[in-house]
């Protein structure tokens, strides 16, 4: 893949090179990234790319910073030879990474998340998929995994493969693994969003077979060899609700950014197993209950997903 000098430098600026982030200066986060390209903006440079190549007093004097921010600009940018080897290393693993700079970056992120979207994403598998029509089924590690679950997720993907529907989940133990096992099963497409541990990840029997058959596409914004954590969960999930048309909640504990995506349209279609007492709150919040996911019917509610330009109203629209 092909980077333009806005894209390097983006990787450059927001990339950790390491797993556990030691880093000799500390990445930019998502948003502190866009304010730095909005401030590039409002300066003497173009874009992003611009800044490569400029020294410390340089960064100063015209982006208006202290010298520390020079420094840290300024360090990250010269990462160019470390960055260099660890995109090769990726590549030979059959990880690529796609930066907002790129033409076939998610258009669902640039619409939906705006300056919230990630300015990188790892990525690997089928990646025609990201984009299609999909529904997102979401839930927590460590928690059982009742009959009436297994058997709600297992219907709702035979029923979503009918449809043309790519399913997206979290990867996570749980729900997320009898979504792939149904995938797999009954001849569907499906896309991860992880928020740790890629590379393991692709190696697991039901993941491993999907991408050797092209029906599978991974997406990460941690470190291929990262650990998952809650942190990386709660990123991960707005990721997931931009990319579908859709989402289903079976479990939650609340702290995984449904409510962002409730308040900030991530995604216009939210329902929520009404089985689970802790997902109450957010079918308080506005997200529409669902009591019995065996008789979640995808043909009858996709026509609203696809058809109706009414929203679903949220206790934000009343603030």
């Amino acid at each position: 893949m092909g980077y333009t000098g806005d894209g390097f430098a983006t990787m450059l600026l927001t990339m950790a090179l390491s797993p556990n982030r030691e880093e000799y200066a500390r990445p930019y986060s998502t948003q502190e990234y866009y304010r730095l390209e909005q401030r590039v903006r409002q300066s003497c440079y173009r874009s992003i790319g611009d800044l490569m190549g400029v020294d410390i007093s340089g960064l100063m004097m015209y982006l208006d910073i202290s010298e520390e921010e020079g420094y840290r600009i300024f360090t990250l940018l010269n990462r160019g030879v470390q960055l260099g080897y660890s995109i090769e290393n990726f590549l030979l693993r059959g990880v690529e990474v796609v930066t907002i700079y790129n033409e076939d970056y998610p258009v669902r992120l640039r619409k939906k998340m705006r300056d919230a979207a990630p300015p990188f994403l790892y990525r690997c598998g089928n990646v025609s998929l990201i984009g299609k029509p999909a529904i997102a089924i979401l839930g927590i590690s460590g928690v059982k995994t009742t009959p009436e679950v297994r058997d709600g997720v297992v219907s709702i993907v035979k029923s979503a493969v009918k449809q043309g529907y790519t399913i997206i989940t979290g990867g996570e133990l749980g729900v997320s693994r009898v979504a792939a096992g149904a995938v797999l099963e009954h001849g569907g497409t499906m896309i991860d969003v992880l928020g740790g541990n890629l590379f393991d990840h692709m190696t697991y029997e039901p993941i491993d077979a999907l991408l050797k058959e092209e029906r599978m596409a991974v997406l990460s914004m941690e470190h291929p060899e990262a650990m998952f954590t809650v942190s990386h969960a709660i990123a991960r999930n707005k990721v997931i609700f931009a990319l579908a048309d859709a989402a289903l909640i079976c479990n939650t504990d609340n702290k995984r950014g449904e409510t962002d995506a409730l308040h900030n349209r991530y995604c216009d279609w939210i329902y929520v197993w009404s089985g689970y007492p802790a997902n109450r709150p957010l079918i308080s919040r506005g997200a529409t209950p669902v009591a019995d996911l065996r008789k979640f019917d995808v043909a009858e509610l996709s026509r609203h997903w696809q058809g109706s330009s009414s929203e679903q109203l949220n206790m934000f629209d009343l603030l």
